[in-house]
C-alpha cells in the first residue's frame, strides 16, 4: 500500500482550498469546524458531487482540509487519538476525505499533471485508510496520520507561492502544536502553507546549538528550508544569509560544510542574475552540470540549482499555451529533476512528469529518453522497497507508454 500519498493529496487541496480562500461562494462551514471537544469539532460526512465543476473542486479541497486539520492535531495525542470515545469523530473525519477524496478524482484530470496523479491516487489510498480504521488498526491509522507533516510538504514543495494561506492559520496555534520542537513546528507550518512562519522556524533551528548540525541535514531541515526559500519563495537572498550564518556553527562536518559552500556559491550567482529568457536551457544547464562527474561536484552540491531549475520550469508550464516541442523538454527536465531530488520514491513526481512528457512528444527522441529514465525509475523503485518484481499494472502500463514513445501507439490510449 502506497499510504503516504494519502497525505501528498491532502496537500494539495490544502492548497487548493487556500488559494480559494477570498472566493466569497466557497463553502466555509466545510473548512472550519466549530470548536469544542474532538467529537464535536470532527466534520460531518461530505456526499460525492453530482456534477464536477470549479465550484465543486473548491468545496471537495475545503471538505479535505476540514478532516485535516481535525485529525493531524488529534494523532499527536496517542491517547486522545486511540480513545474509544473520539472514534465516531475519526470515522466522520475519515470518510469525508475518502467521499472528498474520490469525487475530487473525478475531475483532476484537468489541471495541473502532478495534481491530477496525486488525485489518482489518493482516490484509492484515502479508501485504503478509512477500511483500515473501521478494521480495527487504530495505531496503523494514526502513524498514517502523522506522514501528513512529510507528504504535505513534498506536495508543497513543488510550485512557487507567492502568499500565505490564511484559512490554516489558527492550526499552528493549536496547543498541541504549540508544544512541539521547532523543527517540527516548521514541518506543520509549511505543510499548511504557512510559509512565513515556516522560514522563520527553520532559521531559528539552523542557529540552534543544542540542535547538532549534521542532525538538522540528516533530519531534512536543510532541504526542505532551501526549497521553502527557493521553489516556493523565490529568495535565494534570504537563503543566502541563513547559510552564511549557519557555516559560522563549528560542528559541521567537512562533507556538510563543503556541500554548504556550494549551496553558497550558487545562492550569490542567483542573486545577481537577471531576468532568464529560456528557462529550458538554464534547466538544462544546471542538470548537466549535475551529471557533469566533475570532481569537486555532486548532485547534493548541485542541489541549489536544481531547485531553481525546477522552479524555472513550473513557471514557464503554468504560462497557459497548448502543447508543444518546448513542454515536452519541459515536462522530461523536470521527471530528470525530480529522480534526483525527490524526497522518496512513493513520493516522486517523476512518473507524472515523465509520462507526460511521452505523451506530448510520441515518437520523438524527447519521448524515447523520458520513457528509458521512467523504467529505470520504476524498475529501481519497486525493487529498492523490497519488491521481487515489479506489479503488473505498472509493467503493463510502461509497455503501452514505450509503444507510445516509438510511435507505435496513440498517446490518447
Amino acid at each position: 500500500m502506497r499510504a503516504s500519498r494519502i497525505a501528498v493529496l491532502a496537500a494539495c487541496c490544502l492548497l487548493g482550498a487556500s488559494c480559494a480562500a477570498n472566493d466569497s461562494s466557497e463553502s466555509t462551514a466545510a473548512a472550519t469546524p466549530s470548536a469544542g471537544t474532538a467529537a464535536s469539532r470532527a466534520p460531518e460526512s461530505a456526499k460525492p458531487a453530482s456534477a464536477p465543476n470549479e465550484e465543486q473542486t473548491r468545496e471537495r479541497m475545503a471538505e479535505i482540509f476540514a478532516a485535516m486539520r481535525f485529525l493531524l492535531p488529534l494523532s499527536l495525542d496517542e491517547q486522545a487519538f486511540e480513545d474509544p470515545a473520539h472514534s465516531p469523530a475519526i470515522r466522520n473525519a475519515l470518510a469525508l476525505l475518502d467521499e472528498s477524496s474520490a469525487s475530487l478524482a473525478q475531475h483532476g484530470a484537468s489541471r495541473e499533471v502532478s495534481f491530477s496523479h496525486l488525485a489518482r491516487s489518493l482516490s484509492i489510498d484515502a479508501r485504503d485508510i478509512h477500511e483500515r480504521y473501521d478494521q480495527g488498526h487504530v495505531r496503523e491509522a494514526r502513524y498514517l496520520v502523522q506522514t501528513l507533516a512529510e507528504t504535505c510538504v513534498a506536495c508543497h514543495s513543488r510550485l512557487p507561492a507567492a502568499s500565505d494561506a490564511p484559512r490554516s492559520e489558527a492550526f499552528m496555534d493549536d496547543a498541541l502544536v504549540e508544544k512541539l520542537p521547532s523543527a517540527q513546528r516548521a514541518k506543520l507550518a509549511y505543510a499548511t502553507r504557512q510559509f512565513d512562519e515556516a522560514l522563520a522556524l527553520y532559521e531559528a533551528v539552523l542557529a540552534d546549538p543544542s540542535f547538532p548540525a549534521n542532525d538538522i541535514d540528516l533530519e531534512g531541515h536543510l532541504d526542505d528550508y532551501l526549497e521553502l526559500a527557493i521553489r516556493v519563495r523565490g529568495e535565494p537572498a534570504r537563503a543566502l544569509a541563513a547559510l552564511k550564518r549557519f557555516t559560522t556553527r563549528q560542528d559541521l562536518s567537512p562533507t556538510l560544510r563543503g556541500e554548504v559552500r556550494h549551496w553558497i556559491d550558487s545562492l550569490q550567482r542567483l542573486t545577481v542574475r537577471g531576468p532568464v529568457t529560456s528557462p529550458i536551457d538554464v534547466a538544462r544547464a544546471a542538470i548537466d552540470r549535475a551529471e557533469a562527474g566533475q570532481p569537486d561536484v555532486d548532485e547534493r552540491d548541485s542541489l541549489v540549482d536544481l531547485l531553481d531549475a525546477s522552479a524555472l520550469l513550473h513557471r514557464f508550464l503554468a504560462d497557459g499555451r497548448p502543447p508543444h516541442s518546448d513542454q515536452a523538454e519541459a515536462y522530461y527536465l523536470l521527471g530528470v529533476i525530480e529522480t534526483r531530488i525527490g524526497r522518496s520514491f512513493w513520493l516522486s513526481q517523476a512518473e507524472a512528469y515523465l509520462e507526460t512528457a511521452i505523451r506530448l512528444a510520441p515518437g520523438e527522441p524527447i519521448a524515447k529518453d523520458a520513457y528509458v529514465l521512467l523504467e529505470d525509475f520504476l524498475v529501481a523503485g519497486y525493487s529498492g522497497s523490497g519488491g521481487t518484481f515489479v506489479p503488473r499494472d505498472i509493467r503493463e502500463k510502461l509497455e503501452l507508454l514505450r509503444k507510445i514513445s516509438e510511435g507505435e501507439a496513440p498517446a490518447e490510449s
